[in-house]
């Protein structure tokens, strides 16, 4: 009977989930080298941005504070308007009008989406992330840019000029120029679509809160599945999937969201009477972008490890030492425990899902062993290096020891009174200290 209930719900509720106003952020990964990040130039289109959210503990949000003694990283805001300069000009940003996507693979329908604010977070173990932000109404807006289980993007991108004309343009090709410019790349293959590479945070705003746990969770499977909300999809083949949900309002019986989060991506499904989706992309800006980053930065700090000491000259103990000495760091407080990441446990739960999704933990042991093993048998190698050294010099030593015998020997030889005098007043002296020392030595213990 309870799941006839739920189920009746979900149909009952599907022309309110219709109504739905969406947006997304791209969480895409990046890296740089050693000092190659060009701080001026992103402060030329970007602030600083303060983490702030309560739904971290005050201990993490340090974390992000760029001068901070135990600080990870910092981040920018690049609102919309500079985003489209820099992207596409000033003189011709200011005279776009909209912005669209269509489907290469067939279809003249373009879909419209608008730009929200984008993040820039930077860490310092050479690991960034651009949070791009996007609004649109069309679910296959988001489908055609993802183009899950591809490896190469379907969507098309389109502006309209003042005058009504529309211009095609390559949103990632931009997007990768500007991203170079400031000392950045994407995170894997120089030729890989940087949208795909994305962890993809979801939102859907719906005008009623929800009553039945069951209706949050297909709606936010939809949206995890790149569908409606309101779509009556299923696919049994997802089982790295996982719910969290907001403490049920006691007095009206309902929850105001709930989420689905799996290893790349995570969609919400939010109450909000007036579907201000731009609050919501502004609160989940605020709020859920530094909690999926600071999962993230663990994961692709793990991934960068491994790139570093792939290219890392195996024989140069310096090179060695400096990523131990950057993996001790990262591993004393580079890394939080999920209990230590909020005082909310639905928090809590949405980090661990993503952490241990992604294997994060298992990476870091990884890596950390990997390095290891190369600082071992480096120090191996300098070990051997060492002692053949010091045989060396031994051998030298003991050459030396016998010249000087024979030159002793041969002064002798000659029955020089003074030579056989001296001899025998060193011989004397040194003894002399030796039974002082031994002495010594017995008297302090």
């Amino acid at each position: 009977m309870g799941q006839r209930a739920t189920m009746t719900e979900f149909f009952e509720m599907r022309p309110v989930l219709a109504q739905a106003r969406l947006g997304t952020y791209f969480m895409i990964p990046l890296r740089y080298e050693e000092g190659a990040l060009r701080h001026d130039r992103i402060q030329k289109v970007g602030k600083p941005w303060n983490v702030t959210t309560m739904d971290l503990s005050e201990t993490v949000k340090g974390l992000f504070c760029a001068d901070g003694t135990a600080s990870i990283g910092g981040c920018y805001e690049i609102d919309a308007e500079a985003l489209c300069r820099v992207l596409f000009g000033a003189e011709t940003a200011h005279g776009i009008i909209g912005f669209a996507v269509s489907d290469r693979n067939g279809g003249d329908e373009t879909l419209p989406f608008s730009f929200y604010q984008a993040y820039l977070y930077y860490f310092h173990t050479q690991v960034a992330f651009l949070c791009l932000g996007i609004g649109y109404e069309d679910m296959r807006v988001l489908r055609w840019i993802c183009n899950l289980g591809f490896a190469e993007s379907r969507a098309e991108y389109h502006y309209w000029n003042a005058s009504g004309e529309e211009r095609s343009f390559a949103l990632e090709k931009q997007l990768e120029e500007i991203l170079r410019g400031w000392g950045l790349e994407g995170f894997f293959a120089p030729n890989s679509a940087l949208l795909l590479e994305a962890y993809v945070d979801n939102v859907a705003v719906v005008p009623q809160r929800l009553r039945s746990l069951d209706t949050i969770r297909r709606a936010a499977f939809n949206l995890h599945l790149m569908s409606p909300p309101d779509a009556l999809a299923e696919d049994d083949s997802e089982e790295d999937v996982d719910y969290v949900y907001a403490v049920k309002t006691q007095e009206l019986g309902t929850y105001r969201w709930g989420c689905c989060v799996s290893s790349q991506t995570i969609s919400y499904v939010m109450a909000n009477e007036t579907l201000d989706i731009d609050a919501e992309m502004a609160a989940q800006a605020r709020d859920g972008l530094p909690l999926l980053l600071m999962a993230l930065y663990e994961k692709y700090t793990c991934l960068r490890f491994a790139q570093l000491i792939t290219a890392a000259d195996k024989k140069s103990m310096k090179q060695l030492r400096s990523l131990k000495r950057i993996m001790l760091e990262f591993q004393a407080y580079g890394t939080v425990d999920p209990a230590n990441i909020s005082r909310w446990h639905n928090i809590k739960r949405i980090y661990q899902v993503v952490v241990e999704s992604n294997r994060v933990p298992q990476a870091i042991e990884d890596v950390s062993g990997k390095l290891n093993i190369l600082v071992e048998h480096q120090r191996e190698i300098e070990r051997a290096r060492n002692d053949m050294v010091v045989s060396v010099i031994t051998l030298f030593g003991v050459i030396s020891i016998l010249a000087s015998v024979l030159s002793i020997i041969q002064i002798l030889s000659d029955g020089s009174q003074a030579a056989w005098l001296g001899m025998i007043s060193s011989v004397l002296l040194l003894g002399a200290l030796l039974v002082i020392m031994v002495f010594w030595s017995r008297r302090e213990q």
